[in-house]
């Protein structure tokens, strides 16, 4: 978590400068703690759309100003406590391309079976427009540090002579992600035992 918090900061902090919180004093850890605490049983009990800086603060009892000092916007807030939960990982290098990929599923099926996750995660999605920043946060934080390591497991599995020498790595990514998009987000399908392996036997296959 302390590293995914960490990259989220950094994001936030090269945000433009009517974008960053305002200084203030250090933040008081039981307050922030109580803040973050609210902010992830709201989401759960209210989802994203109804959740309000305003009902954060009446839940934590805290001041509005508290958490705009310590949190540009909602979204950044969202981010933060729940940085955990959409923390998916790095895919270890086991020497077995088989046992990679099915480590990526893995983690992209506990990540978006998470309910605060997927919460977030359509959160994201919904608010392209009206929040670009927290997307480009939610993808440098988390999405593109997984898909890097995704990208080197599978260029090591090409290497190996364990996949196609001329596979469309890009392609294999999306079909990875999408696929456990739709089956445990879109479809909410709790049958993902076995899909490791179909879908490193697609990839695999596609010589």
């Amino acid at each position: 978590m302390q590293n995914a918090t960490y990259r989220l900061a950094i994001m936030w902090e090269m945000s433009t400068a009517e974008m960053r919180p305002k200084r203030g004093r250090r933040r008081d850890p039981d307050a922030q703690g109580a803040i973050l605490q609210a902010t992830r049983d709201l989401l759960l009990e209210v989802g994203y759309p109804k959740l309000s800086i305003e009902s954060v603060a009446r839940r934590a009892g805290v001041g509005k100003s508290t958490i705009y000092r310590w949190w540009p916007t909602r979204g950044a807030l969202v981010l933060e406590a729940t940085s955990s939960n959409l923390e998916i990982g790095v895919i270890p290098d086991t020497g077995d391309t088989s046992q990679d990929l099915a480590i990526a599923v893995r983690q992209l099926v506990d990540t978006f079976s998470d309910r605060l996750a997927s919460t977030v995660i359509f959160a994201v999605i919904a608010h392209l427009e009206d929040d670009p920043r927290m997307a480009a946060a939610f993808r440098d934080a988390w999405v593109y540090p997984w898909r890097a390591s995704a990208r080197a497991a599978i260029e090591r599995g090409m290497q190996r002579g364990d996949l196609p020498p001329d596979l469309d790595v890009d392609l294999c990514l999306d079909v990875l992600v999408g696929t456990v998009f739709q089956r445990t987000l879109v479809q909410a399908r709790p049958d993902t035992e076995g899909l490791a392996a179909a879908l490193t036997a697609m990839i695999a296959g596609s010589r």
